[in-house]
């Protein structure tokens, strides 16, 4: 099974996901660390906190849960 993601992985996967969202019956992403076509992407969200997606590729293992932090409310900060 692969390691954790690396910086450029990452950057597909997050591209991979805004991909996705805008078009979840479209074709299946490649995978960000083999390249595979038939990434399945689950949204496993907590929102508004916080966005989660689970990557898993058949073809190399890939089980991978991607956090995407999400805006603060703007309470308790500086303006």
């Amino acid at each position: 099974m692969p390691g954790a993601l690396d910086q450029t992985a990452m950057l597909a996967a997050i591209a991979t996901i805004r991909s996705w969202r805008t078009d979840p019956d479209g074709a299946a992403g490649a995978c960000p660390a083999c390249g595979a076509k038939g990434l399945v992407i689950t949204d496993c969200s907590a929102r508004p906190h916080a966005e989660w997606y689970r990557l898993q590729c058949a073809d190399c293992g890939l089980e991978e849960m991607l956090n995407i932090p999400l805006g603060t409310s703007g309470s308790g900060g500086a303006q």
